[in-house]
């Protein structure tokens, strides 16, 4: 199907729900086409007859202004990912890079509906995410259909895309899918197993990097089979053991080398209460479903006041990226807004020395892991009980991250094009380096926040609520370097993010400015329950603390004026009091009745109101007696006069004729008697001067024989 674009005035059609500010040309068709034979370079094209569902322009290029295209190292791209807006972010790079010179496919469920603009699907049954025996046979039947794709799985042209996700860094992932002949455009194997949770702590020791202290409880592939009762339960006895064997008390986590985004992660905080670490350690089993790779590790600043701020660090093989991300999560450690700054603004958060020395620990850990595409290395920054600044390494994401652009947008290549991570992955993978990137001109900070829809308390823990996105409203804004937005039915299981917003600013205070004025003038489209989200976000960039860099990582919600109600416009009105009156009607049983007229109901409530209103008697007027010959005609027209005077007005109803023809698109002559007693008895009590019969129903019934 044909997919429409944002247009040059930002106008947001149903097919494409995803809009970027167009960005002032400065480059020449002549120079560009000379740079398109640099095949290295990841270029980014407008399409003048889009066919893709995203127009993410880069900083040199207007709204539907053409440019050459490098071609594609694949031509075919399989995105294996539940979350649509993962799938989707992937798919952004990939066009905004290619255009549709790349076949996307997409992988999703038996009976859902791909995304607009994918140029096919493979389905899968539900529940089997990660289950490679399955998809491969899958995978073998659509090669049967589809001699193309079999041709370029042959040839080894397929790239397997998952996006981010545990599985995108798993070392076990990335073997099968090299036995299937895909490409694997993530993290070398052995380099991915070594930078595992446990490994890139065990790798931080050795290179004197900071880290918290931790202990292990089971190695990767060390599990048990959890569907076993028993098993279990020895599993769960063990680590419980092994964690009243610390002697400890400090407060901590309890964590999985698979989890990631808060999944796969327990608190702990007091270690030696049995009661808690049981309850961690089945939390955190539930969530993984598996055993192998759990480890404790200590919390950061617990002799201090417990606060820090976490950073992220992005190596490129092992180059070290521009700019530090810093990030903001709420109580379950689910990540709200990211920030990424300029080298010369991170001392906003920490000391320059020690960002300094941060990027020089992360360089030699990206070394000894082997590390072969880009990572994220995440520290949390503190000042402790002494009045010092303390950096502790906790992680490394071998994969991208969903905020990978609150980094990319701070780096651009030599002709000032911006990067595209997921591009740069698959230039990789067919042996072309990224170029060589220097920092950007036009963003010193760059916000990525996360469009969830739901109702956050002081926690930050999110009450989702249900619906289906339709799209984005309100005005374009020139600094919305990206925003996306996956349409369909909110899932709760796969991913509640819905999508994100991409920010830029030249200062700090800029962003906080901006974000407010972004989250007051647009809201997704959805058509269900309100959100309080926009709102709490909103509070968020305007509360003095945040805007002085005062709100730590980790109480991002705690000292926030939380919405008690969401807004309510002209869409929940119709939505929540005029949409329920149509279909239920104002008293029960009175709503919208799916049987063919004349429905049961409406036999059964006609023969009521005739044996109500047989035995209800009109009152007696002067017209009356004026039809029975004892009163004159100009009695009748002075009584009328007098009560058109005194009401200062009067009104006849034609009701048959309006609401048995047109809404029931029935002729009235049936109810024509009905409805002349029913005006006679309570419209006459309410100012009716007259009821019209109407000629077309005094002929029907004449013709059907009603007297």
């Amino acid at each position: 199907s044909s997919c429409q674009a944002v247009g040059r005035a930002g106008v947001i059609f149903p097919e494409m729900v995803l809009s970027v500010a167009a960005r002032p040309m400065a480059n020449s068709m002549v120079r560009a086409a000379r740079l398109a034979s640099k095949t290295a370079s990841l270029r980014h094209v407008v399409p003048g007859a889009c066919v893709s569902p995203v127009l993410c322009q880069s900083r040199h290029q207007a709204s539907g202004t053409p440019a050459p295209l490098s071609p594609p190292p694949f031509p075919t791209v399989i995105i294996y990912n539940q979350s649509k807006h993962a799938t989707q972010s992937v798919l952004a790079d990939i066009r905004a890079v290619w255009g549709n010179k790349v076949r996307v496919l997409q992988t999703l469920e038996e009976g859902k509906q791909k995304l607009p603009c994918m140029d096919g699907a493979l389905y899968v049954q539900p529940k089997t995410w990660g289950n490679m025996d399955h998809f491969k046979e899958r995978l073998d039947w659509l090669c049967t259909q589809d001699h193309g794709l079999h041709q370029d799985r042959v040839g080894g042209k397929v790239v397997f895309m998952p996006g981010w996700s545990a599985f995108a860094e798993s070392s076990e992932a990335a073997r099968a899918v090299d036995a299937l002949g895909l490409v694997w455009p993530g993290t070398e194997p052995v380099a991915s197993q070594t930078l595992e949770k446990i490994g890139f702590k065990r790798i931080c020791a050795e290179v004197g990097a900071p880290t918290p202290p931790f202990v292990v409880l089971s190695e990767e592939d060390a599990g048990v089979d959890l569907e076993d009762a028993v098993a279990k339960e020895q599993c769960i006895a063990g680590f419980m053991k092994a964690v009243a064997n610390m002697n400890t008390n400090e407060k901590g986590l309890l964590k999985s080398i698979h989890g990631g985004g808060g999944k796969g992660t327990a608190h702990l905080d007091d270690p030696s209460d049995p009661v808690q670490t049981r309850a961690a350690v089945e939390k955190v089993l539930v969530e993984m479903n598996r055993s192998d790779g759990i480890y404790f590790e200590q919390k950061v600043n617990t002799k201090g006041d417990g606060r820090f701020y976490q950073l992220e660090l992005e190596v490129d093989g092992e180059i070290c990226a521009q700019g530090g991300r810093f990030v903001w999560f709420n109580s379950r450690l689910q990540k709200v807004v990211e920030i990424g700054l300029a080298d010369d603004l991170v001392s906003m958060f920490m000391p320059a020395e020690l960002y300094q020395k941060s990027r020089e620990w992360a360089v030699a850990i990206a070394k000894m892991g082997g590390n072969n595409t880009r990572a994220t290395m995440e520290g949390l920054v503190f000042e402790n009980e002494k009045g010092e600044f303390e950096l502790q390494f906790i992680e490394c994401n071998r994969r991208p991250q969903v905020e990978n652009e609150a980094l990319a947008l701070l780096q651009q290549d030599a002709e000032g094009n911006r990067r595209y991570t997921f591009a740069e992955l698959m230039m990789r993978a067919g042996g072309m380096p990224a170029p060589a990137f220097e920092p950007a001109t036009d963003a010193k900070v760059v916000l990525h926040a996360r469009w969830l829809h739901g109702n956050p308390d002081s926690d930050g823990n999110i009450a989702y609520q249900a619906g289906t996105i339709m799209g984005m409203t309100g005005p374009r804004l020139d600094y919305v370097a990206a925003e996306l937005m996956a349409p369909g039915e909110i899932s709760f299981t796969s991913d509640p993010q819905l999508g994100k917003s991409v920010l830029t600013a030249s200062s700090w205070e800029e962003m906080c400015d901006r974000a407010a004025e972004y989250f007051t003038l647009r809201k997704p489209l959805v058509m269900g329950s309100s959100s309080t989200y926009a709102q709490t976000m909103y509070n968020l960039f305007t509360s003095p603390e945040f805007r002085a860099g005062k709100t730590a990582s980790n109480e991002t919600f705690k000292k926030l004026d939380i919405p008690v109600h969401p807004t309510r416009g002209i869409a929940n009105v119709l939505q929540d009091q005029v949409a329920p009156v149509l279909v239920k009607g104002y008293r029960p049983g009175e709503g919208i009745d799916a049987d063919r007229f004349p429905t049961a109901r409406v036999v059964s409530n006609v023969q009521d109101l005739h044996a109500q209103l047989s035995q209800s008697a009109a009152r007696t007027t002067t017209f009356t007696k004026f039809a029975r010959g004892t009163a004159s005609y100009e009695d009748y027209i002075k009584e009328l006069r007098g009560q058109l005077d005194q009401q200062g007005g009067g009104w006849v109803t034609v009701a048959p004729r309006d609401t048995a023809q047109q809404g029931n698109d029935s002729e009235s002559a049936a109810v024509t008697n009905i409805s002349r007693q029913n005006a006679e008895i309570w419209a006459e009590k309410a100012g009716c001067v007259g009821y019209e019969i109407g000629g077309a129903q005094y002929q029907a019934g004449l013709i059907r024989g009603f007297d």
